[in-house]
């Protein structure tokens, strides 16, 4: 199998973990072997050396607003919710705190306030208060750094005088983090140096990242739990014709394999729709499967010139400072996750010197500094495009 074009060697699949479960001699299914029961109860692992056992697909809320929707993953036997003070501007935590006044007790809460490295204790408790009010709780289980893209917002003494204030008044139980950017492994390893975390969650997919392993081992002997999420490598499937067959979705493919991994507790997975619940809740109850990880390959192999990770090493090659990994994400969020309007306020809240209108006349020195070779100023132009 060639590594050049659109294609991604074997070799290269299995380094970045999408082989993970034939690497590691781990059982694999054989497609169909395994049927699917449609009273399959969902199944809950252990999350770290914490007393709380979730779910293992978490409710993700991230463009959330239909509370029966949460009803019904409740029902369903999701119990881990995971939020962030920052999502549609409070309005994800209102929709759960409708939920919540009915059935705290049947779920494991976790928002996040945000933290850089000059964040007060007070703006970090007064947030976490702001969330309480809006979650309908007095407490979260977990309260978590959101968004955490730089390690040395870890240094700040204030993020862990919060938490403790926030624990010895009985509002947070539990400790976390929660990263998906260019740092990633430097922001994991930072945070377990700190060996002051009880959860981290974080992006996992079989397209990069490969020291995540890793870190999740050194989580695991830590006793720290581990959430991920876009396990679906940036939700393109519908661009590829035969990807999806005989009832195998990737969205499934893709969270069987995290959870092949034995240090990964939970996915927190986007749900938009009551089908999803179905299709998440079904694919869990299945083993990983050869079918699976040919459905990765393939996705990984037409999406590896294409899909932008995020990583932000191209920036560095910018002459006009353009923000190249929030605009690619924003496309993304506009493209595939089908939330144009949180996408286009995203954007708009850019400094302009940071949008790619200085494209149009560059050559594209941002091309040179991509490891993947993605033609970076064409997909900067078009998410201008759709996005201003």
């Amino acid at each position: 199998m060639k590594e050049n074009g659109n294609r991604i060697s074997r070799r290269t699949f299995v380094r970045l973990g999408a082989g993970a479960g034939v690497a590691s001699g781990m059982a694999l299914t054989a497609a169909g072997e395994e049927g699917i029961s449609k009273t399959a109860e969902m199944k809950s692992r252990a999350l770290g050396k914490t007393d709380l056992k979730v779910s293992e697909v978490g409710f993700g809320t991230y463009g959330f607003s239909n509370s029966e929707l949460l009803e019904k993953a409740i029902d369903q036997g999701i119990n881990l919710v995971c939020t962030a003070s920052v999502y549609q501007n409070g309005r994800a935590e209102e929709a759960i705190g409708q939920v919540m006044k009915k059935r705290r007790k049947d779920v494991v809460l976790m928002t996040g306030w945000m933290c850089d490295a000059k964040t007060t204790k007070k703006e970090m408790l007064d947030s976490l208060d702001a969330s309480l009010k809006r979650l309908q709780t007095d407490h979260v289980d977990i309260i978590k750094s959101h968004f955490v893209e730089d390690p040395a917002c870890l240094d700040n003494p204030a993020l862990y005088e919060a938490f403790a204030e926030a624990k010895q008044a009985g509002k947070a139980g539990c400790l976390g983090l929660s990263c998906h950017g260019g740092q990633l492994e430097k922001v994991l390893d930072k945070a377990l140096s700190k060996n002051a975390f009880h959860v981290i969650q974080c992006k996992y997919n079989f397209m990069e990242y490969p020291a995540q392993m890793k870190l999740f081992e050194a989580a695991a002997k830590q006793g720290v739990g581990v959430v991920v999420f876009k396990v679906e490598a940036g939700k393109r499937q519908d661009e590829i014709d035969g990807l999806e067959k005989k009832g195998l979705t990737l969205r499934q493919a893709a969270t069987r394999w995290a959870l092949s991994n034995p240090n990964v507790a939970s996915v927190c997975a986007g749900i938009t729709n009551f089908n999803q619940i179905d299709e998440l809740r079904e694919g869990v109850a299945k083993k990983l499967s050869r079918a699976d990880l040919e459905v990765l390959e393939k996705y990984a192999q037409a999406v590896d010139r294409s899909y932008c990770r995020y990583c932000s090493t191209c920036e560095s090659h910018c002459p006009y400072g353009v923000s190249v990994a929030d605009i690619m994400r924003y496309s993304m969020y506009f493209k595939y996750y089908r939330m144009e309007k949180e996408a286009m306020t995203l954007f708009a809240a850019l400094p302009s010197e940071r949008r790619p209108a200085s494209c149009a006349d560059c050559p594209g020195f941002c091309e040179k500094g991509c490891s993947h070779g993605r033609a970076v100023r064409a997909g900067l132009l078009e998410a201008g495009r759709w996005l201003a």
